[in-house]
């Protein structure tokens, strides 16, 4: 009922956060954006079609005022009945899109986005994952640290003593190791300097 009022409360207060009491240097003073998704329209924006909307302070020629306070609203159900019709192309309407149907991706569609969204998307899924699953995450992330830092030891050593064919050895059972705890082939390729084929041909004789 009163959520512009509110909404405005919240953004005083993250402006009036930003300055110390006492302090006269207001250019300090922070800018603040605030991003409302709204699940039914505002009666404010009544009868017209667009669903993302950027409010600024503005003065009696409705010039605007300041930029450094916006308030941007997005209506969600005028969203969605446009959502076949939009370029998902367009980098707003494709943050839209992520936002609100993150949970309805799959991983192959998520493979042919640029990596700011994919990067966005494995946040999303690590955010959701239960306590267990995210002990398991973290596990396979120290160990492909581990890995990483004891390549990069083995082939400095491997350089220091010249020792081609035992470098390679090791190099053959590290991706041995890496496989045979699912890490996915280009992975493997990545961390040891093999190739792709290398790393193929290592699967084939495990199989």
């Amino acid at each position: 009922m009163f959520f512009v009022r509110r909404l405005r409360a919240y953004h005083s207060y993250s402006t009036v956060s930003g300055v110390k009491i006492g302090d006269t240097v207001y250019a300090t003073v922070p800018k603040v954006f605030s991003i409302s998704f709204m699940e039914k329209d505002m009666p404010e924006f009544k009868g017209k079609s667009r669903f993302l909307w950027k409010v600024y302070p503005k003065d009696d020629d409705n010039e605007i005022f300041s930029k450094e306070n916006v308030w941007y609203f997005v209506e969600l159900c005028k969203f969605a009945a446009q959502l076949e019709t939009l370029d998902l192309t367009d980098g707003k309407n494709r943050w839209l899109y992520m936002l609100t149907h993150v949970a309805d991706i799959s991983e192959d569609e998520v493979r042919g986005m640029a990596p700011v969204y994919q990067r966005f998307y494995e946040e999303c899924r690590i955010s959701n994952l239960n306590e267990m699953e995210k002990k398991e995450y973290v596990t396979s992330v120290l160990e492909y640290d581990d890995v990483r830092e004891s390549m990069m030891c083995e082939r400095e050593v491997g350089r220091e003593e010249g020792r081609e064919e035992g470098r390679e050895e090791r190099t053959r059972q590290l991706a041995l190791k890496m496989l045979a705890k699912d890490f996915a082939p280009d992975l493997v390729a990545e961390i040891t300097g093999l190739t792709e084929e290398e790393v193929c041909a290592l699967v084939s004789h495990t199989d």
